[in-house]
């Protein structure tokens, strides 16, 4: 069984803290991790839907990752190589 979900730990506030706790409760005491990773994903998938939010998260991600935007072209080197 898990533990009764404590708000010290996520500090969500009023309501949300008290909304939370029923709704494991109603759900055969859920973990509350677990249910915040799927509320999470879920709200992100929504809100990427958005193109500007899309594009402003795709940037970042790449920042992260240290992926370029830089444009490689493949065409240029196969015919570089096609006349040597």
């Amino acid at each position: 069984m898990a533990k009764l979900y404590n708000d010290k730990k996520f500090q969500l506030g009023e309501p949300v803290a008290t909304m939370l706790r029923d709704f494991l409760a109603a759900n055969y005491n859920a973990p509350a991790l677990e249910l915040i990773r799927e509320a999470v994903k879920e709200h992100i998938e929504v809100r990427l839907e958005n193109p500007e939010i899309r594009a402003r998260y795709d940037r970042a991600r790449k920042k992260r990752l240290g992926i370029s935007e830089a444009v490689v072209s493949l065409t240029d080197v196969k015919n570089k190589n096609a006349s040597d």
